[in-house]
């Protein structure tokens, strides 16, 4: 019934907006493509430019921005850590819909392939009370940009890449994308990557460091991606499909010896939206089916395991201006989530529901947003969960920018926690983060050069958060007896330059984080204060990107300090540096337009690892060819 009735809503919210009252408040013609978060808070946004010159999301976060992604290898696992959060803290959306499953809470990064989105948006901290609860770190966004119907002309676009690199790497991805004079727009991607990652790498936990190369490692994921919109008047009604389908081996790590792992990985995605502007209202209105399949195998111990996840997520989202200084924000969802797994007794459902309303404005050089995240989900009742962000531009610093932000989010236990045979615990209460930063935003052009740099001072308490560990008989049990503080400092810096067919820009990103335990079980007082495993104190990465006319020179510096592999902090896994190196030359043929590009990573054959025991690839190529007509 529950479901019927939010059908019924998505069907009937075009007849609503129609008969609105006529009280209207000019504005400029613009698209509507999203709800912008507020520029009070701290985000990081990524184009399409720059999604295009990386394999996937994990990569992409990994070379720019200071998130940490904790990767078992190339082509296995990637989760992302945001201010020395945990994996099942971050939150990734696409268009709006958030992806997490409903099992473990968590998201592969490294099942996204880049050529599926257009542009990347991260949100920090308080920020991602607006994409959800459980954005206790953050969230990521993917975006796929809505087409430019102010162009009455026809039109299309095709667009095809080849890859081939190490470990004998082949990547096939491409877009077509058709415009008819009805208002009619069609979008079909297309991917397809195999690669049999048989790296070598230095084995340290056998004696004198022999060399060997990984086995049971080789993968092959494709999937498509087809998009339809139509425009009417100042509305557009859109639909877009989304399947995945990966296959790959799980390598040993080096302390084993052999192994036969295998894990298939299958995913649709549904999306039906409709938004645009009428009178003092711009809205979306959108519903998703998400169903997520994992078989994992282990012919060794004679694992054959299957688990099935199914979502149904709703949105109404209206922004109503008051006037052209205060906007009114509502915003309504609902979320079904089921799951079927070997682990549990039963299967299992829940809603997942929640209301966000709120107000954002401006006063001479105060910007500022105010709104408050009621949930529902299942038995957990949270009417409170507020954010309050400002921003104030300096009078006599016109290019300086004050910002400032607090809020509270909660996020709810997972069905593993909950429901898992044998160890799952019923009586798990939500983890609930306090968040706050500081910072301040500098943007100035000095004649052909443009400098950007936002720096930003966090503090984060979390208290309830859910820690596995052994009870009676051995079994592994989740509690709520865990508290972390996290707080730390963010820099990033972007130069920009251009001077006649030159165009050199400049970034840096910079982080420093604490992530300690404040309060533990008794039985685990050796972590008490301790930073947390697996997150760096210190993580740097920047680029520099040359270009004159038709040539492209980049060079990428990632550096990760070390990380603790135990909680008492004893043993952990060193700093590494890995540089990246690359050229590119454009051919313009009419009407085609050539590109080549030559990518060298792990220039300077560094050895290391991100998760111990797990070898990362030494220094490895790649060549792309692309063609856009």
């Amino acid at each position: 019934m529950k479901l019927t009735s939010v059908i019924f809503i998505f069907l009937i919210v075009q007849t609503t907006f129609g008969q609105m009252v006529n009280d209207t408040i000019k504005f400029e013609p613009f698209v509507v493509e999203a709800f912008a978060i507020s520029s009070t808070y701290k985000t990081t946004k990524l184009d399409s430019a720059t999604t295009k010159s990386v394999e996937n999301l994990a990569q992409l976060l990994q070379e720019n921005s200071t998130v940490f992604i904790k990767s078992y290898g190339s082509g296995s696992l990637a989760s992302v850590s945001f201010r020395g959060t945990g994996a099942g803290h971050t939150r990734v959306l696409w268009n709006g819909v958030s992806l997490n499953s409903p099992m473990n809470g968590q998201i592969d990064f490294s099942l996204y392939p880049t050529p599926f989105f257009d542009k990347v948006e991260l949100h920090y901290g308080a920020s991602g009370l607006i994409d959800g609860n459980g954005a206790l770190g953050g969230s990521v966004n993917l975006q796929n940009s809505l087409p430019n119907f102010n162009d009455s002309l026809q039109s299309i676009k095709l667009n095809y890449n080849y890859a081939m690199g190490s470990f004998n790497k082949q990547i096939h991805s491409g877009k077509i994308a058709y415009k008819g004079t009805k208002k009619w727009f069609y979008e079909t991607r297309i991917f397809h990557t195999k690669a049999d990652n048989n790296l070598v790498y230095y084995n340290f936990a056998k004696k004198e460091s022999p060399e060997e190369k990984l086995q049971n490692a080789d993968l092959e994921q494709y999937g498509f991606q087809q998009a339809i919109y139509k425009k009417i008047k100042n509305q557009t009604i859109g639909m877009r499909f989304w399947y995945f389908n990966s296959d790959r081996n799980l390598p040993p790590t080096m302390l084993v010896i052999k192994n036969d792992e295998n894990q298939k990985d299958e995913s649709f995605r549904l999306l039906l939206h409709t938004n645009g502007f009428k009178n003092k209202y711009s809205y979306k209105v959108s519903t998703a089916l998400i169903h997520d399949k994992l078989i994992y195998n282990n012919k060794l111990i004679d694992i054959n395991s299957k688990n099935k996840a199914l979502l149904v997520d709703n949105h109404i989202d209206v922004n109503y201006f008051i006037n052209d200084k205060i906007t009114f924000l509502n915003n309504v969802n609902v979320r079904y989530e089921e799951a079927k797994a070997d682990g549990y007794d039963n299967e299992h459902n829940r809603f997942n529901n929640s209301w966000l309303t709120g107000f954002s404005g401006n006063f001479k050089r105060l910007n500022w947003t105010i709104f408050n995240r009621m949930t529902i989900v299942d038995d957990f009742f949270k009417p409170i969960a507020p954010s309050v962000s400002l921003g104030y531009q300096l009078p006599k610093l016109e290019d300086v920018t004050l910002k400032a932000a607090v809020g509270i989010n909660h996020n709810y236990p997972t069905f593993n926690d909950l429901y898992w045979t044998p160890g799952g615990n019923p009586n798990l209460k939500p983890e609930e983060a306090k968040m706050s930063e500081v910072g301040l935003k500098y943007h100035k052009t000095f004649g052909k050069t443009t400098f950007t740099t936002e720096n930003t001072f966090f503090f984060a308490h979390v208290s309830n958060w859910i820690l596995w560990q052994p009870s009676s008989g051995s079994i592994w049990s989740p509690t709520n007896l865990k508290k972390v503080e996290n707080k730390g400092f963010e820099s990033t810096l972007n130069i920009k330059y251009k001077l006649n067919k030159v165009d050199l820009s400049i970034r840096g990103n910079y982080a420093y984080i604490i992530s300690k335990n404040i309060e533990l079980p008794k039985n685990t007082d050796n972590a008490l204060n301790k930073q947390l495993i697996y997150v760096p104190q210190n993580q740097f990465n920047s680029s520099l990107n040359l270009s004159y006319k038709n040539t492209s020179l980049s060079y990428g510096y990632q550096y990760t300090s070390l990380r603790y592999i135990s909680t008492d902090n004893n043993w952990y896994l060193p700093a590494n540096y890995i540089s990246n190196i690359g050229i590119s030359q454009k051919i313009e043929v009419n009407p085609a337009t050539f590109n080549l590009r030559f990518q060298v990573n792990n220039l300077f054959n560094q050895t290391y690892q991100s998760i111990t025991w797990r070898p990362m690839p030494l220094r490895n190529y790649m060549l792309t060819i692309s063609i856009n007509l």
